[in-house]
């Protein structure tokens, strides 16, 4: 079985897949609204192709719910109506995105915290300009039973499928950490992307760790065989989106019009939840039953706080152990742009800058 036939979610093995998948989402948002949910298909165009004599920008996101906030601006018009021309660039984890940023693919980026620490560690000018999601069940570590898997201790002498430097990668440490179970008892094996569901499918794996949608396709594709491993409470993870430094410099004013967008996206998501939820499908390739299952974990939000900066240095002493090189623990208050989400709505920047 192919991976988009898989409940309902269509995941591609490259980027340009998505990029073209993508372009189908207004013909899937039309037959939406035919179904008797609400959606607005007037902007099909924009999702097409920019509307030209407005500033462009390109963000790469991932295809999952922590994104809701971007699906929603780009459908409704309120990137347009902020004088921008935006294009939605999908990448199936939040560190392809993330390496699109920094290659000057793409203006913004949005991702988890692990992969902004790696980038940090190595040097890269990276910076954060907003959280636009907090996520609780984020990670899920999805087993196969007849793996002889029930609970957190038969994953000992286990092979645990993961892709490295992803926040699925932090998850699996603190999951086994909490669980007293030694990294030497365990056999990592490090996946791409786009193998994590046929590792498992296959028995080349008997767990992986991952995020969503992923978590369902391996459900599904294991049917009674799957069981699932979590910790409620254990991580709350982050989504945020990213800039260069230099495009931060160079362009405030466009992440100021990114991050009013958003805003105006959430009060949105708040109001039409049902319309919500239907765009986030559409953009996600997910069965609104299943995503209306998942919706709740899924904080929609525009802020900066601290606690966003203790994640990052958690994961930073986590993961400097692991890098190839000597390296000192980085001041992430340098990895923080907050003058856009200030001008915007100051009283969400909740964290002290000298």
């Amino acid at each position: 079985m192919e991976p988009n036939e898989h409940h309902g979610i269509g995941l591609g093995n490259c980027v340009g897949w998505w990029r073209v998948a993508w372009l189908a989402i207004p013909v899937l948002l039309l037959a939406l609204a035919a179904a008797s949910v609400p959606v607005s298909c007037d902007r099909e165009k924009e999702i097409v192709a920019p509307t030209s004599g407005l500033v462009e920008i390109v963000i790469a996101t991932g295809a999952w719910p922590g994104s809701a906030a971007l699906f929603v601006a780009q459908e409704k018009g309120y990137f347009s109506d902020e004088g921008l021309a935006v294009s939605l660039q999908g990448f199936a984890s939040g560190h392809l995105g993330l390496e699109a940023v920094m290659a000057g693919e793409a203006e913004l980026a949005s991702v988890g915290e692990t992969p902004i620490v790696s980038a940090a560690l190595n040097g890269e000018p990276v910076v954060i300009v907003a959280t636009i999601c907090r996520i609780d069940r984020a990670i899920l570590i999805i087993a196969r039973e007849d793996s002889g898997i029930a609970s957190a201790d038969d994953l000992r002498s286990k092979r645990i499928g993961v892709v490295p430097g992803t926040t699925a990668d932090f998850f699996l440490h603190i999951y086994l950490t909490t669980s007293y179970i030694k990294p030497s008892e365990v056999q990592i094996v490090e996946l791409d992307v786009d193998a994590v569901i046929d590792a498992l499918e296959a028995g080349e794996v008997d767990a992986i760790s991952t995020w969503a949608p992923y978590t369902a396709l391996a459900r599904d594709s294991l049917g009674d065989n799957a069981v699932v491993l979590e910790d409620p409470g254990l991580y709350r993870m982050s989504w945020n989106i990213i800039a260069s430094r230099e495009l931060a410099a160079r362009a405030p004013d466009s992440i100021e019009r990114v991050l009013r967008a958003i805003v105006r996206a959430n009060e949105f998501i708040r109001q039409e939840p049902d319309q919500a939820r239907a765009i986030t499908a559409a953009y996600t390739w997910m069965d609104i039953a299943a995503l209306e299952k998942e919706w709740p974990d899924y904080y929609m939000t525009v802020m900066l706080d601290l606690s966003l900066l203790l994640y990052l240095e958690d994961q930073a002493k986590w993961m400097m152990p692991r890098t190839a090189r000597a390296v000192m623990l980085p001041n992430f208050l340098d990895h923080i742009y907050s003058p856009g989400l200030r001008a915007v709505r100051p009283e969400a920047v909740r964290i002290v800058e000298p």
